[in-house]
């Protein structure tokens, strides 16, 4: 049979290769080699696939047109292999039930979903010619400030409108959010991929198998992490982080791994832009903004996404011009967005990929905010959570969860993930020899090393040994050399607390040590600049 012919798969003629319905008995034509590509097939006997988008964890992305309408729509198709995963199932049907109900200018309207007689489940959604977020982030660094701002204020109005009707996205990303253009040239934003979200308070809407924690790493609020119930604070959160990444290029938990970024979400406090782009004159009230949509305590963020897009653009909007409109990476170039709403158009909808953000210093930041709640870090420290990759973002088992374990499930161990990322072992050495059997310098060495005449070398050196002591080459010989330091008050006692809970945590893998060492210096770090980091890092002990 040539494969560039089709076949009717009711009375089994032949036809060219441009055909689509049979013409005797009207059935949708099918290629004759099979396989899993749909190009130049007719799907559900109406959308013609012209050609293929992107692929994600779910399924394949095609651009389709109605053979009637003549109407171009991005065509979300699930995986053959899945059929038989009733979960996926479910998250697909949800992406579609939830995503239709919602009709605003700035959300990718579903137009149908269903399920073919030969077992193709799909999801028809609107087309536009335009880039996700992640893409223009790649490509043109930080964006300008008030082009960030009216991109975050049209997400806030998607968002709004879905937590109005007690729907939560729970998977907010630059991924999903895509960029168009208006006729003049400004930016059009859809907010796209529902498929994970959860309609606020209704049992019987369950996101996955019991214990699973959905999203995306890198995007997740504190209490998702944590597997605590979620509202529209959540999405408020994952918002902050798009934001900040607009407009610094970068994240403001900067780590060498994702699981160090997650763990600092749950401990620490934000960098603030300043920090990572210092080329720019942050105004105050623009880092207000961003530490209230930032805070880990839920009741301390914005009620709602109006008013954090709100707050964001008029903050903005004060800078001076030149800084809000033209300030972006170099090879930035756009022009301001004006301030004026934009109409709605189609919107494409591009399988991405998902991207840790590049490490930077760990140089540490005291900031106040409330302490995580004890429950919420045991599941991640401890090393039991489960990975499952959905859609291009990852679930997390917080509750160790044995029966959602699938082929795409890996457990890892989270801090033994970090020591491995982090730490280079020497030539012919393992990465187990370098962490756990280091050689060990005497302490008197380190005392000619390390200057302690003054409080003053104390508090350097503590600092030195602090920001290294998340990836520590030689743990013990750091240990070596704190306990060679004469600790004069509790601020330097504090600090090499914290130093020794990140040396024992990252460097051996040793939660019991490090709970212990952090909890020894718990009344030395009151009412100093570090008390916030000493309680979380409590908070996280079992």
């Amino acid at each position: 049979m040539n494969a560039a012919l089709k076949v009717c798969p009711q009375c089994g003629t032949e036809y060219p290769a441009n055909a689509r319905f049979c013409e005797i008995d009207g059935t949708a034509l099918r290629s004759a080699a099979g396989g899993s590509d749909l190009v130049g097939s007719i799907v559900a006997d109406r959308y013609h696939i012209m050609k293929k988008l992107g692929e994600g964890g779910m399924g394949q992305v095609y651009l389709a047109e109605h053979v009637k309408m003549g109407r171009k729509s991005a065509l979300k198709v699930m995986h053959p292999g899945m059929k038989a995963d009733v979960d996926a199932i479910s998250r697909f049907n949800r992406e579609a039930a939830n995503a239709s109900r919602i009709a605003h200018p700035n959300v990718a309207a579903v137009y149908d979903f269903g399920e073919t007689p030969d077992g193709i489940i799909y999801l028809a959604m609107e087309f536009v010619d335009g880039p996700p977020l992640t893409k223009v982030i790649e490509e043109q660094g930080a964006l300008p400030p008030k082009r960030a701002a009216e991109i975050v204020r049209q997400v806030a109005e998607a968002l709004a409108v879905a937590h109005d009707m007690s729907i939560v996205h729970r998977d907010l990303k630059p991924d999903n959010i895509m960029v168009a253009k208006t006729r003049d040239g400004g930016d059009l934003v859809k907010v796209v991929d529902f498929g994970i979200a959860k309609a606020a308070g209704n049992d019987a809407q369950k996101v996955t198998k019991t214990g699973l924690v959905v999203g995306t790493p890198e995007y997740m609020s504190p209490e998702q992490l944590a597997g605590d119930k979620l509202d529209g604070r959540s999405d408020l959160y994952s918002l902050g982080l798009v934001a900040y990444n607009m407009l610094t290029g970068k994240l403001p938990f900067p780590s060498d791994s994702a699981q160090e970024s997650m763990i600092m979400r749950l401990t620490d406090a934000p960098k603030p832009l300043a920090e990572m782009k210092p080329e720019v004159a942050w105004p105050a009230d623009v880092q207000q903004v961003m530490d209230k949509a930032l805070a880990r305590d839920v009741t301390q963020r914005y009620r709602n996404a109006t008013e954090l897009g709100n707050a964001l653009y008029r903050a903005i909007d004060r800078m001076p011009e030149t800084a809000a409109a033209e300030v972006g990476t170099q090879v930035m170039g756009a022009a301001a967005v004006p301030a004026t709403r934009v109409a709605s158009a189609p919107v494409a909808r591009n399988a991405a990929t998902v991207a840790v953000p590049t490490p930077v210093g760990s140089a540490t930041v005291t900031q106040s905010a409330a302490p995580a709640k004890k429950k919420n870090m045991i599941p991640l420290m401890s090393g039991i959570a489960a990975v499952v990759v959905i859609g291009g973002g990852v679930a997390f088992m917080a509750r160790g969860d044995k029966g959602a374990a699938a082929a795409d499930t890996v457990k890892p161990n989270v801090t033994q993930q970090a020591q491995k990322a982090t730490n280079t072992p020497a030539s012919g050495s393992s990465a187990h020899d370098s962490a756990t059997t280091p050689t060990k310098k005497p302490a008197a060495e380190f005392s000619r090393q390390v200057p302690t005449a003054t409080a003053a070398d104390v508090d350097a050196t503590l600092d030195a040994i602090l920001k290294d002591s998340k990836n520590p080459a030689h743990p013990k010989d750091m240990l070596d050399r704190i306990a060679s330091l004469t600790l004069a008050n509790g601020v330097q006692q504090a600090k090499a607390g914290l130093a020794r809970y990140n040396i024992y945590l990252y460097g051996m893998s040793d939660q019991t040590n490090a709970c212990e060492a952090i909890k020894d210096v718990e009344g030395a770090s009151k009412g100093t600049s570090v008390q916030d980091q000493v309680s979380g890092r409590i908070a996280a002990c079992p």
